[in-house]
């Protein structure tokens, strides 16, 4: 389990387990976006370092390739998260026409050296914006979770008997109870969405859209959308509790969360 993910016990609801695997799933991109990073950062210091074209000779192109095999290329997951040759990589960080000169092996110019100083900043500052985006992810999941908790807790403190075993006034007291968490559960999910539909507003400069972080980070869960499932299925247990024979319509199948989302997406 990745460092920092929350644990429970033995006793963990299905809600828990999918939003502690949601945590794990933005830990581990984010480590791996900051392993990245740092071999960029390495590789531009080389760069920084390379001396331009001059009478007395000056830094090669395949020096700098191969530098850039050493550092960006040899991160422990690199091969496989992208699974390409250095050719592609090149083009797909830094750009064509870069990585036409870099395998080339000429010396280099002081207008390709501040091209590549540039493209290399450029690949540090989207994974630094890709990481806020992850912070804030991370941010609002365990916030969901924190109030899946509240609402286990309020759920086990409910009489064990039904409803129609208690008198009025402890009727009441737990119908409230009961309306309470509903509410509370209402208000996270529509925060939630909120934050989904946001995305491409607020991180249109990170290129990350709306659904689509959803389905790059969690494509191996259960579901695409963790949150609200969790949420969908304490909603559920208390409205099962109350023994309801009518329940709103987006909160009475847990594939509404899928189904539902990708449709206002369109």
């Amino acid at each position: 389990m990745a460092h920092g993910a929350v644990h429970h016990g033995t006793g963990m609801t299905t809600a828990c387990e999918i939003l502690d695997r949601a945590v794990e799933c933005i830990e581990e991109e984010t480590q791996s976006l900051q392993r990245e990073r740092q071999a960029f950062e390495t590789f531009r210091k080389s760069v920084s370092r390379a001396q331009p074209a001059t009478g007395d000779g000056g830094t090669q192109t395949g020096s700098l390739l191969e530098i850039y095999q050493e550092t960006v290329m040899s991160t422990p997951d690199f091969e496989v998260a992208y699974d390409e040759p250095v050719s592609e990589s090149l083009k797909s960080e830094l750009s064509p026409s870069i990585a036409e000169t870099l395998q080339q092996n000429e010396p280099i110019t002081q207008h390709f050296k501040r091209n590549l100083l540039l493209a290399t900043t450029e690949a540090i500052e989207s994974r630094v914006r890709f990481i806020r985006v992850l912070e804030a992810e991370q941010e609002s999941i365990r916030a969901v979770l924190k109030t899946v908790l509240e609402i286990e807790d309020t759920l086990q403190e409910l009489p064990v008997c039904t409803l129609r075993c208690l008198q009025f006034e402890q009727f009441v007291d737990v119908w409230e109870a009961c309306e309470e968490t509903v509410e509370r559960c209402d208000q996270r999910s529509e925060q939630r969405q909120r934050h989904i539909n946001e995305r491409r507003s607020k991180n249109e400069h990170a290129n990350v859209g709306a659904h689509a972080l959803n389905a790059y980070l969690y494509s191996d869960l259960k579901t695409q959308f963790p949150a609200l499932r969790a949420l969908s299925e304490k909603r559920q247990e208390i409205e099962q509790y109350r023994g309801e024979a009518t329940k709103p319509v987006s909160h009475t199948r847990e594939d509404n969360c899928d189904s539902g989302l990708e449709a206002t997406s369109n």
